[in-house]
């Protein structure tokens, strides 16, 4: 058998971006054209048939059949439709599709949010940067993730976030998923640890996992615990990637040098995706060099040396505000009500007593191989970890000294005979305390019979905090005898059972609904990151205080945050003591002191530690209770720090982690210059659409106009036709919307009443579902896309429709609406363009730009009479010099973009030589000029390898630069742009 490989012979027209092509029997756009000089590549988007919606490169010599489609050879034909109704649904679909390239702002103050002022910003400055990158900072409680909805929703509008992929914490999937469903319409392939399991036995293993989404979420830790996942990572290409409580990623002062594997599949992650954003309240660990490896995820460039970060390089990459900020305090204010704190101080029991003397006096012989007279560091270890436990509870304090005992007597851990006796009578003594003598539980009873709490009250759910599973394990077993509560009423997240990730989303979920049985959820610190557990509660307790004073306020802010619609109250406990070694070991409510001065006006409390991570502020406060410095001791060196820190030059790191970066100043920009419309609003059109094809194919279609409510059932082409998705086979397809949607029967519900959707979000935590089924319909909503893709269908392929119109034209004319865009070498639109084309007597009179107003003037925004007569169409000619004509303005618009982007290009040109500079001169620095010659020693040769080595690797962090520059800041140079021709427009008159 032979085979014979047809080349193309070579073309005199080159495909540019946006034509259209015939290739295998297919139309195809092309999206854009590379070269090699003998070949072009052809990177198309299907358009018809079983193609529709798929993506293919072909190589146009490889392609005999081939055939370029020229834009003027349209059959013009009439539309029956009354009020020429097909005619504005397919026009309306056209100027919806088109990309808006404005820099105006789209989506502010349109999402299903409150519209707070301060939460502008990261869409601003996302505008303002060439390539959206953005380290969102802002403090616990102040909506990062709605922050990161609307620059998502931004970029999707704009057609540059077709593909997105959120990286989030384990416990965070749910939440985040629905939030950006709810709130903006953003639909989230939800892709835990089962649901890639499942996927995987469904696809062919030489599939990669992440091309079967568009837009996906899943967490970190499911990522990074399988190579396979690296290695579709590294195939994989993304248009705009969220991380977020992006803190987990960031390099840690406490490291030995090595990048821990959160860290090395971020930096993957960072340079598999045009746009991306970082979202953390915690964006340091207290070092400039942790700070600096967040910046150089967003741009390498900036960051010539981690330790001496300049504000000034990142004005423009980083947004961070705290609660004492005015802009935020102005907004947030209205919508959180101040929150309620108290100490709870009660005496210890005699026997909590004794154990605290013993802890704070025990004496081990665990250092015995150490030298005479030095310090017992393993002493001084043990004895705090005691500490923290005890401080938690006697059940998590008698865990830790039982699991020591165990691992002494099975010899995998040191002691002596006596170290055995000493711990086995700390044993005892911990033993001894019951839940009477625990004087720390029959506070919290006390508490909560203050409080009249009972459990019966569905709204008025408690959130217990401890970092000890030991507790939170005996809390569960306690509270539900002494408060007569069922076990369902009392939800634990731990994360510590193999089935923690589908556990944990199910107790969360419960937890926020008004009509689960759950009405305590007793939580470690796993949850105390981002989580929404202010629906159904507004009180927290501390059982034991965290020895951090930003994990005080993370956890603080699972209630006290935006969107809390009650007084939030928090609560914590210090145990009295009359022994002195005991009291000294108390100093944790001086944390809490310095977290009110925070929210009074400090801005981030990181800065009374010192440190900026979770680790080294325990650090620190572990060190003060191994010393025993007493809590008036404690706070002098809190206040110390700071003083220093706050009495430096800006330039100082104090200025650089510690303060709020408003963002670069943005420059005023005009409104964004949209398509123009033909229907009032999204409303409308869907209306209107829905209205047309339940005459064909929908079915149970309900609008309610006054309500603004449409509803109707599931249409098959809603459905996933394959099982290779999130979703099953025969369910919604997730590109439109997440099963968890879906109303009873399999119902569609949208509206575009923004409180109305806040209502159905409030009434679905009351009811037995998370997700409420009324969706939010805005410009966003994938279903918007669908509509369009059923109205550009009204007309076949190849044909365009052909209008008779009573007013706004002369006899003799004709206008010939058409549409062009200027796109740069990624296929990215750069410019769009509208345009009516008006002729007279075979000769082009002129363009009009404002094709709103030109639609007004023939009526065709209002109910337009249609003669539905037969037409004779136009000479072929007429539509030749349309496109003659509008290719030339295209022309015009390309030369004056390129302009526009050449002054761009200069600009980032400029400082991106001046970072290469410093780079340069950072690098000669390090290493010196001088290690040249034959003569170099051994040492130095290795020396000048590392250097070479970061040399290599930083032409070629400048030399993506210098791509991304050529690519997207330059324009495809088509001799013939594309022109679409979508409608022809006569007077009623013309062959009268």
């Amino acid at each position: 058998m032979t085979f014979e490989l047809r080349i193309a012979p070579p073309t005199n027209r080159r495909p540019s971006s946006g034509a259209r092509a015939k290739i295998r029997g297919s139309v195809w756009k092309v999206q854009r054209v590379e070269s090699d000089g003998a070949s072009n590549f052809l990177h198309c988007l299907g358009l018809t048939g079983v193609v529709k919606g798929k993506t293919s490169t072909f190589i146009d010599r490889l392609e005999p059949d081939l055939e370029l489609l020229d834009p003027a050879n349209l059959t013009l034909v009439a539309d029956p439709s009354s009020n020429f109704r097909n005619t504005k649904l397919y026009l309306e679909a056209a100027f919806r599709n088109a990309p808006p390239t404005g820099q105006g702002p789209l989506v502010l103050g349109k999402a299903a949010i409150d519209d707070l002022s301060f939460q502008h910003k990261p869409v601003e400055m996302a505008l303002a940067q060439s390539r959206v990158r953005l380290l969102i900072a802002d403090d616990v409680g102040l909506g990062k993730t709605l922050e990161a909805g609307l620059v998502a929703s931004e970029l999707i509008l704009r057609h540059r976030a077709d593909r997105i992929l959120v990286v989030s914490t384990r416990a965070m999937l749910n939440q985040f998923q629905r939030e950006f469903w709810t709130r903006f319409s953003i639909p989230l392939a939800r892709l835990d640890s089962a649901a890639i399991k499942r996927m995987r036995n469904a696809i062919p293993s030489n599939y990669n996992v992440f091309d079967q989404f568009d837009r996906a979420i899943v967490s970190i830790d499911t990522l990074k615990k399988d190579l396979q996942y690296r290695v579709a990572l590294e195939n994989s290409r993304w248009d705009l990637i969220i991380i977020d409580e992006a803190h987990n990623v960031a390099a840690r002062k406490s490291a030995s040098g090595s990048k821990s594997q959160r860290a090395k599949l971020a930096e993957l992650l960072a340079a598999q995706t045009d746009a991306l954003l970082l979202l953390t309240a915690t964006p340091h660990d207290g070092s400039a060099g942790s700070f600096a490896s967040l910046i150089e995820m967003l741009d390498p460039t900036r960051v010539p040396d981690p330790d001496s970060l300049s504000r000034d390089d990142i004005e423009d990459l980083v947004v961070r505000r705290f609660r004492s900020s005015p802009d935020v305090m102005a907004d947030i204010r209205r919508h959180v009500p101040s929150r309620i704190l108290k100490a709870r101080h009660f005496p210890l029991s005699s026997q909590e007593d004794a154990a605290y003397d013993c802890v704070a006096t025990l004496k081990l012989d665990l250092d015995s191989d150490s030298e005479p007279g030095a310090p017992s560091k393993a002493i001084d270890l043990f004895r705090t970890t005691l500490a923290k436990a005890l401080f938690s509870s006697p059940m998590a304090c008698l865990e830790t000294v039982q699991g020591r005992l165990k691992r002494m007597a099975a010899g995998t851990a040191k002691g002596s005979d006596a170290d055995r006796t000493r711990l086995e009578t700390l044993s005892s003594i911990l033993e001894s305390i019951g839940p009477d003598e625990f004087s720390k539980y029959q506070n919290l009873l006390a508490l909560l019979k203050e409080l009249n709490w009972t459990g019966r009250a569905s709204r008025d759910r408690l959130v217990i905090f401890s970092e000890r599973i030991a507790t939170l394990e005996w809390l569960k077993t306690r509270l539900a005898k002494d408060l007569s509560l069922s076990d369902d009423a009392i939800g634990k997240v731990d994360g510590a059972s193999v089935e923690a990730d589908e556990n944990t989303q199910k107790t969360l979920e419960d937890f926020g609904q008004e009509g689960s049985k759950i009405r305590i959820l007793l939580a470690s610190d796993m949850a105390s990151e981002g989580l929404n557990l202010h629906f159904q509660s507004h009180r927290l307790i501390h059982f034991d205080l965290p020895w951090s004073l930003l994990r005080f306020q993370q956890r603080n802010g699972r209630i006290d945050r935006y969107g809390q619609d009650r007084q939030p109250e928090i609560y914590y406990f210090i145990g009295e003591s009359t022994h002195e070694r005991v009291r000294d070991m108390w100093v944790l409510d001086k944390l809490v002191a310095k977290d009110e001065a925070a929210q009074d006006g400090i801005g981030d409390p990181a800065v009374f530690l010192g440190r900026g991570d979770i680790e080294g502020e325990e650090e620190v406060v572990a060190e003060a209770i191994a010393d025993g410095i007493g809590e008036d001791a404690f706070e002098q060196q809190l206040n110390a720090r700071v003083a220093v820190e706050t009495d430096v030059s800006p330039s100082d790191d104090w200025d650089l982690l510690f303060q709020e970066y408003e963002g670069s100043q943005v420059p005023a920009t005009s409104t964004s210059i949209e398509p123009p419309r033909l229907y009032p609003d999204t409303f409308s059109f869907a209306a209107d659409m829905l209205n047309s094809l339940s005459q064909r194919t929908l079915q149970n279609l309900e609008i309610d106009e006054i309500e603004r409510i449409i509803r109707f059932r599931l249409p098959d082409d809603l459905r996933a036709n394959d099982a290779f998705g999130y979703s099953g086979k025969n369910s919604v397809d997730d590109r439109y919307m997440p099963a968890e949607a879906l109303g009873s029967g399999e119902r569609i519900e949208l509206t575009d009443n923004e409180q109305a959707v806040a209502a159905a979000i409030g009434q679905a935590r009351a009811a037995e579902r998370a997700w409420p089924s009324l969706q939010y319909l805005w410009d966003v909503h994938p279903i918007v896309q669908w509509l369009g893709d059923r109205a550009e269908s009204l007309f076949a392929h190849g044909e365009a429709p052909l209008c008779d119109v009573q007013s706004g034209l002369e006899q003799d004319e004709i206008a010939v609406l058409a549409h062009g865009s200027v796109v740069d070498k990624l296929g990215r639109p750069a410019s769009d363009l509208w345009g009516v084309v008006i002729l007279r007597r075979g000769q082009v009179i002129h363009i009009e730009k404002d094709v709103a107003g030109f639609l007004e003037r023939i009526g065709f925004r209002a109910d337009t009479p249609n003669p539905a007569r037969d037409l004779k169409p136009p000479s072929s000619t007429i539509l030749e010099l349309a496109v003659e004509a509008f290719q030339t303005e295209l022309t015009k618009a390309r030369s004056s973009k390129q302009a526009e982007l050449d002054a761009v290009a200069d600009q980032i040109q400029t400082r991106v030589d001046s970072f290469k500079d410093r780079f340069d001169t950072q690098l000669s620095l390090r290493f010196g000029d001088s290690m040249n010659g034959a003569n170099v020693s051994l040492p130095d040769r290795a020396k000048l390898g590392r250097k070479a080595a970061l040399e290599r690797k930083t032409e070629a962090m400048f030399n993506k630069w210098q791509e991304w520059i050529a690519t997207s800041c330059s324009l495809a140079d088509d001799p013939n742009p594309h022109v679409d021709i979508k409608a022809v427009f006569r007077s009623y008159d013309h062959g009268v």
